[in-house]
């Protein structure tokens, strides 16, 4: 997974922010957030005592998942299902897409394993709660086929993350090669078989309070979807920041969702993620 962010006009000065936004803000300072991978600009601020994040958006990116209205139309969705962020304001202007949300309680699911916490039920309960919502009138869709054209998108643009290891697959040796293969390999989704998923579930984007009250955030990438797209994040995040062994005891503990390991769907999504 790339930790560098794709390369686009920054939307941050306070002269180019929609009205409504700048309104919002009034005088409050804003101070940079470099958490995570989006390639959109993020910035925290105080007002009256509570916290908020501003977060932006350019317009090249307004038919993609890192579309700031995106995310807005999915809080508003999940707004009294499950946990997330209060959207407060949303606006664009010529300059791009920006919006404010209160921020949530608790602590992001990294800080708990840092402390040597376990986190892989909170992972599981965290599967439980975005693929038991129903999703009959769900307004977004983020399957394979929608996600790979995205992807054809942000490498026709130059969009797409600029370092990345595609020597981890045989066989690989362009992002070329790698758009071909995820066309060979996409799974079949039914619409019985997708779910509401996250999109980027990972220990930054799952906080978690002091009663183990989950609440998401950075939600850009949720919609309908393959189930398996979440698993092989949450998957890849405990093998990687805590240890093999507990990343195979999640996939064991899958059993008490009602599902057994599906390997391609999970490296299929890993290779998808590659060039985000």
């Amino acid at each position: 997974m790339d930790t560098s962010k794709p390369e686009q006009p920054p939307m941050h000065p306070m002269h180019q922010l929609p009205t409504a936004i700048t309104r919002f803000i009034a005088d409050a300072t804003l101070i940079a957030d470099d958490i995570g991978e989006s390639p959109s600009n993020v910035y925290r601020f105080s007002k009256g005592g509570e916290h908020f994040f501003l977060k932006t958006s350019s317009p090249v990116l307004a038919s993609t998942t890192y579309s700031v209205k995106r995310e807005a139309q999915a809080l508003q969705w999940l707004s009294g299902r499950i946990g997330v962020p209060e959207l407060v304001a949303v606006a664009d202007n010529e300059h791009g897409e920006a919006m404010i949300t209160r921020a949530v309680p608790g602590v992001p699911l990294s800080a708990r394993i840092e402390a040597g916490q376990p986190v892989s039920h909170l992972f599981l309960e965290a599967l439980r709660q975005l693929h038991a919502l129903p999703t009959h009138d769900c307004p977004l869709h983020a399957g394979a086929a929608m996600r790979l054209r995205e992807l054809e998108y942000l490498v026709s643009q130059n969009l797409h993350a600029q370092e990345y290891e595609l020597d981890q697959w045989p066989g690989l040796h362009s992002v070329q090669d790698l758009i071909n293969l995820l066309h060979a390999t996409q799974p079949a989704e039914n619409p019985q078989d997708l779910v509401f998923a996250h999109g980027d579930l990972g220990d930054s984007n799952v906080f978690v309070d002091e009663h183990d009250q989950l609440y998401f955030i950075d939600l850009g990438r949720a919609g309908l979807a393959n189930r398996w797209m979440d698993i092989a994040f949450a998957h890849r995040n405990l093998r990687e920041e805590v240890s093999d062994k507990v990343a195979d005891e999640f996939l064991a503990s899958l059993a008490s969702l009602g599902l057994a390991d599906a390997p391609a769907k999970r490296e299929f999504f890993m290779q998808l993620d590659e060039l985000f």
